[in-house]
């Protein structure tokens, strides 16, 4: 009775076990590829739950369980003392010898060990503690399923499941990715709406970036090649000559490869061919298929080839051709990689022992890098290269760790692809090491390790690894006859190529665990449990606010420039984006950014509302009104006094404050937070002593920033101090067109306009700016200056305009010429519009505008026969327009005139 009911029990938590494997590779991938919050919280469950189900299954068992040991298990253990460590509290001595630069860093925050700093102690050694945590439960998950999976596996058809598995995620994510490129409406799944991703650009599957989807199919091709060639064995062994499956798997190999090519993935692309190179070779050479496979295979790429034929050449070819280059300039032709990893180099001797903590690359890279290189409104969140982020991250103790990982998967994956080795469990091992190989060697040029998805399967997989090594000991053990304590309860035969071998079906023998020891492990695990999903279940509800408040910002500021400007000077715009981010920080009060951008919006609709009322002094202005005024140093004082002054609204000045600070107790390295804490100290300090202070913080953690640069600037001009007031704008004006437009607006709008002429000329000889900066210098002051005045400015945009054609993008080529066109145009120089005319048709042949502006061009310098040619180019692919109709009939009229005035002069000599 009791085995009756235990049984079935038993098999149910097996299942509980099996379901959740199955979710991580099935499930969490199709989770934005586990990167949404929604999607780490669906690991998490997946992961406590197998965990749990096999503890709970073990603690039931009326016998002596064995425990399979692994020799991952220490490097685990100090992953994870490492992790808690970086975020824990720390003593200020402690923390000054494990992490040196941090008191260097923050010198508002750690004065000394007795005396806090304006902003309190900074005690961890993290700079972003909550995200550290967030990545220590990742980890956690990457741990248990790694643990779980070693226990469960018992046979090779075990591994061979989960290599099927593996195999059958990428063919569904692959079919998908190209479903959804093709028959796509730009949104993910057709109705998800990302903020910065568009999947009609590529094929990108469910994750947000095309590098990750690519990964993630070059993670698939092993397992496929070793599942086809699996197929082609057992058709061997029964004797077919024809196998549906083994056409259907090969037409499988195909599809993905295609996908993966659709994905324009360099670096993707580089991982899936040495994942297939490595698996064929190993399988080629381990069965006897040998022609027959190399067949199939061959098949697969012609299928492949005629895929490409058909659609996504030319875009495919392009980026194969930029590989084959082996050109660092072509493949990293903006940059941003080399600037990304050069800023990381810098970074990283600052934090050498123990990192800067899991996850804080995104708040670490500004101290370092100057991000006004990469490209506008580009921040970069991830290093571009799994080593160098762990590396910053983590120290040199966590790089050592990863190091030692690499190395132990190395010596499972080449110790089960021995000679001696079986070759049923040679050929698993060869797609699992084809796998780490696509993994270790994109992460070189990617942050892949940074996808859940992604790395949940590597640590499944690591496990089969682990096992196939086991196995393949214990069956060499075996055949010696020295296998003292190896039990076997069943041993099959296997038909296999001509030959017949005999596996062990049952697993390793471990070392023994007490009975009482899984009750302990259960309690344990649910409880770490507990609070692991908990701590996931906010930031997933937190996240669809999040996205809905990024996808309405970037709607806003994506229209053309007046729309923009009025969607952003719309109070009740401002008062929806709060209602959505108040709702990110109710589910996720560690959100950094989301209290930075209610720092912003709170601000910007401040001055929205005092701008309309009576009394609409600006911030600065109240600020001076507070501080020379002693009686509102009192804070009750001042509470009655600026409902009066101001309004009801000036509490959007309180929540603004109140969210900087959050933020900064979240992160000490957020610069901006600094600067709108500076400039709301009439609200909680007694003169500018501390307001500078904050300003000098800022330049310390964000010395690249603009917004700082031009606070630290106005800072300094309310000093007296000029030059360094000079010397900060001309930084900040470096940092992007955001910044600049905003130091000329300032400028042009504290200028009286009959001055203009002189701040116009100060502009253009102290900053420099490019044609897109001088642009809107002009077209700000042409409404406040005669033109006459502005003729310098129209110089220098068309010399700026000359200038910077040659170095844009290909596409924006020819529209920079043309442009320049118009203004040496507007100056009356017809030869210099003319040449520029000529490079513009030269850079692009095709462009209707290049052909007027040159026929005009030629027309003004009575060239009258080539401009007519040029015109009636136009006038094919535009015959209702009235005014090319009566230019074309210039250009006629003018060379007919022309050829009769030759005529005539030709003609003058024979009458004499």
């Amino acid at each position: 009775m009791h085995r009756s009911i235990k049984q079935p029990f038993d098999v149910f938590l097996l299942q509980i076990v099996d379901g959740s494997l199955a979710g991580v590779i099935f499930l969490v991938p199709l989770l934005m590829g586990g990167r949404h919050a929604i999607g780490q919280l669906a690991l998490t469950i997946f992961a406590v739950a197998a965990a749990l189900a096999w503890a709970v299954r073990q603690s039931l068992r009326n016998d002596t369980t064995l425990w399979r040991p692994s020799a991952a298990t220490p490097l685990v253990l100090i992953g994870l003392l490492l992790v808690v460590l970086q975020t824990v509290p720390l003593p200020p001595w402690l923390l000054a010898r494990l992490a040196p630069d941090t008191t260097s860093l923050l010198p508002q925050w750690n004065i000394d060990a007795e005396t806090p700093g304006l902003f309190g102690h900074w005690s961890c050694i993290s700079f972003t503690p909550a995200e550290t945590l967030a990545g220590l439960v990742i980890f956690l998950d990457f741990a248990m399923l790694f643990f779980v999976a070693v226990q469960r596996i018992r046979h090779v058809e075990d591994v061979e499941r989960l290599l099927r598995w593996c195999a059958l995620s990428a063919i569904a994510m692959a079919s998908f990715g190209i479903v959804q490129l093709l028959a796509g409406n730009g949104k993910f799944f057709w109705f998800y709406e990302h903020p910065f991703s568009n999947p009609a650009d590529a094929a990108t599957g469910s994750f947000t970036n095309r590098n990750h989807f690519a990964h993630f199919l070059a993670l698939g091709i092993g397992p496929l090649i070793w599942w086809l060639q699996d197929a082609m064995r057992r058709m061997r062994g029964r004797g077919n000559n024809i196998d549906v499956s083994v056409g259907l798997l090969a037409l499988a190999l195909g599809v993905v490869l295609f996908a993966g090519l659709l994905s324009l993935s360099r670096g993707g692309i580089v991982a899936m061919s040495f994942a297939t190179a490595i698996c064929t070779t190993v399988c080629y050479r381990s069965t006897s298929l040998g022609a027959r496979f190399v067949t199939v295979l061959a098949g697969a790429g012609m299928l492949l080839g005629i895929s490409l034929a058909v659609f996504g050449f030319d875009q495919v070819s392009n980026r194969v051709e930029d590989l084959s280059s082996c050109s660092v300039d072509r493949l990293d032709s903006s940059t941003a990689r080399r600037t990304i990893w050069a800023a990381t180099l810098k970074a990283i001797p600052h934090h050498i022992l123990l990192g800067t903590g899991v996850g804080s690359y995104s708040e670490v890279y500004p101290v370092y890098g100057d991000t006004h290189r990469l490209r506008e409104g580009t921040e970069p969140s991830h290093a571009e290269n799994g080593y160098l982020q762990v590396l910053l991250e983590t120290g040199v103790v966590g790089f050592a760790l990863v190091l030692a990982g690499i190395v132990l998967l190395a010596s499972w994956c080449i110790g089960g692809i021995g000679a001696s080795v079986p070759t049923r469990l040679r050929v698993c091992a060869a797609a699992i090491a084809a796998t780490f190989a696509a993994s270790a060697a994109h992460a070189l040029v990617d942050f892949a390790w940074y996808v859940p998805a992604c790395t949940a399967i590597v640590a499944i997989l690591a496990a089969c690894a682990l096992r196939v090594r086991q196995m393949s000991r214990e069956d060499g053990r075996r055949k010696a006859g020295d296998c003292p304590n190896f039990r076997v309860s069943k041993n099959r035969t296997v038909p296999f190529s001509n030959t017949k071998f005999r596996i062990p079906t049952v697993s390793l023998t471990g070392f023994p665990v007490q009975r009482f020891s899984w009750p302990v492990a259960v309690v344990a695990l649910a409880c770490a449990g507990t609070w692991m999903i908990a701590d996931r279940i906010g930031p997933a509800v937190a996240q669809t606010y999040w996205d809905e408040y990024l996808v309405a910002r970037h709607a806003a500021e994506t229209q053309d420039p007046n729309s923009a400007d009025r969607a952003l000077a719309n109070p009740k715009t401002q008062e929806r984006w709060i209602a959505c981010l108040e709702k990110v920080v109710r589910w996720q009060p560690t959100h950094i950014q989301a209290h930075l951008k209610l720092v912003e919006t709170h601000r910007r609709l401040f001055d929205i509302l005092q701008s309309k009322s009576e009394n609409p002094m600006s911030l600065i202005q109240i600020s001076d009104a507070v501080f020379k005024e002693p009686q509102f140093r009192s804070g009750e004082a001042l509470a009655q006094w600026l409902p009066q002054a101001i309004g009801p609204h000036w509490v959007h000045l309180r929540q603004c404050l109140d969210h900087a600070r959050k933020a900064l107790a979240l992160c000490p390295l957020e610069g901006r937070a600094y600067v709108h804490v500076a400039e709301l100290s009439l609200l909680w300090a007694s003169d500018r002593t501390a307001q500078r202070a904050c300003d000098e913080q800022a330049m310390l953690v964000r010395p690249f920033d603009g917004e700082v640069l031009y606070a630290a600037g106005n800072e300094a001009l309310l000093d007296g101090d000029e030059p360094l007031w000079r010397e900060y704008l001309k930084r900040a004006f470096r940092c992007g067109h955001r910044q600049q437009q905003q130091i000329i607006a300032d400028r042009v709008a504290s200028t009286p306009p009959e001055l203009l002429p002189l701040v116009i000329a100060d502009i253009l000889r102290e900053f420099q700016p490019d044609l897109e900066s001088a642009t809107f210098l002009h077209n700000i002051c042409a409404n406040l200056c005669p033109p006459e005045q502005l003729t310098p400015l129209v110089q220098y945009r068309a010399n700026a305009a000359e200038t910077e054609a040659p170095a844009v993008d290909k596409t924006e080529t020819a529209n920079v010429w043309i442009k320049a066109v118009q203004l040496y145009s507007e100056l009356h120089n017809d030869a210099a519009a003319l040449r520029c005319a000529r490079n513009a048709l030269q850079c692009d042949a095709g462009s209707y505008n290049a052909h007027y502006y040159l026929g005009v061009c030629l027309l003004g310098q009575s060239q009258f026969a080539e401009a007519e040619s040029h015109l009636r180019w136009c006038m094919q692919r535009s015959p209702n327009d009235k005014t090319l109709e009566n230019t074309l009939r210039e250009a006629i009229k003018g060379r007919l005139d022309q050829q009769r005035r030759a005529a005539k002069e030709n003609a003058q000599p024979l009458t004499r």
